[in-house]
């Protein structure tokens, strides 16, 4: 028998304020600033094995989620509670997973992103771009891969990144990110389906999940009001040395989809002009010898030093620059 809404709400609020706690416990240095849980409690993240590959996302359509900023001064009222949103997630994995001591892990060893869309957009004035991106978190390796982890043969599981073992970055039509120096998620997934195990080619075997997540960083964002002037966006792609790398191609991808690019130059300088102020942008680089992990920023203001380093599995292919 469903629940009235009302008593849902105040079960969702009840198990965040537990979560909350969990966090500040866990990870000392960070403070969580926003948090989900599903609406339905219905197993709406899917593992697909390929066999030589796996996939992770979120059910057709995105998973309906309640959500909620937490720890952020100077919100306006249409941003302060529990909201209703939806949760994207995707991404690919080309590493097989293992068991140790009873331990599964399924490594995700390539970028994942997760966007948290508001189902109707904030009032005019209250953030950018199009006022619906709550939440935006990449992550990808860094000196660690992230994985889902869990009991062999169990029907619960934990997804988390954190700096700087991970590269993790955030962005938001309505927070700015700019100061915080640690980040880090941490998602539980439970009911799964079939159970834990490894499948074809060692990876996950194709499973569902429920789920919920938190969010934390130090310090915490803070509430912005973009600019409604256009922006620009600009800085270095360097080696590992802080020389300045020619010719890296550099794709920055805008929140309707639209591809920008440059070219670095030869001090590894690039530029984006004439961007729409508000918005959460992808920004990648391209290099013949180098990998470097993608960044995600939030465009309340001009941005002058978006400077690139390489990964720290890099100059794997010793070629030239």
């Amino acid at each position: 028998m469903k629940l009235p809404f009302i008593v849902k709400l105040r079960q969702i609020a009840a198990v965040l304020s537990l979560s909350l706690v969990f966090t500040f416990s866990a990870s000392a240095q960070t403070v969580t600033f926003a948090q989900f849980f599903e609406q339905n409690g219905t197993q709406d993240f899917v593992f697909n094995n390929l066999t030589t590959s796996g996939t992770f996302n979120q059910v057709s359509g995105g998973s309906p989620i309640f959500f909620l900023y937490q720890n952020i001064a100077g919100l306006p009222p249409s941003l302060v509670g529990i909201q209703s949103a939806r949760l994207y997630i995707t991404t690919v994995t080309t590493q097989p997973g293992s068991v140790n001591g009873g331990t599964l892990s399924q490594p995700l060893d390539q970028t994942v992103i997760i966007q948290i869309i508001r189902d109707t957009p904030a009032p005019p004035g209250v953030g950018g771009g199009d006022r619906t991106n709550l939440l935006t978190a990449v992550f990808s390796p860094n000196s660690q891969s992230p994985s889902i982890t869990g009991a062999n043969g169990g029907n619960s599981a934990t997804m988390s990144a954190t700096t700087p073992d991970h590269t993790v970055t955030f962005g938001s039509h309505f927070l700015s990110f700019a100061s915080t120096t640690q980040r880090n998620l941490a998602f539980s997934f439970s009911s799964l389906s079939p159970s834990l195990s490894l499948g074809a080619g060692s990876f996950l075997q194709s499973m569902s999940a429920a789920g919920s997540g938190t969010f934390a960083s130090n310090p915490v964002p803070i509430y912005q009001i973009p600019s409604s002037s256009g922006v620009s966006v600009e800085g270095r792609i360097m080696d590992s040395e802080g020389r300045g790398i020619q010719n890296a191609t550099v794709t920055l991808t805008d929140q309707d989809g639209e591809i920008h690019r440059a070219t670095s130059s030869s001090f590894g300088n690039f530029r984006f002009e004439g961007l729409t102020a508000g918005q959460t942008v992808v920004v990648t680089v391209g290099s013949k010898r180098f990998s470097f992990a993608p960044r995600v920023v939030t465009l309340n203001e001009s941005i002058g030093d978006l400077d690139f380093l390489p990964s720290a599995s890099n100059d794997v292919f010793g070629g030239k620059r």
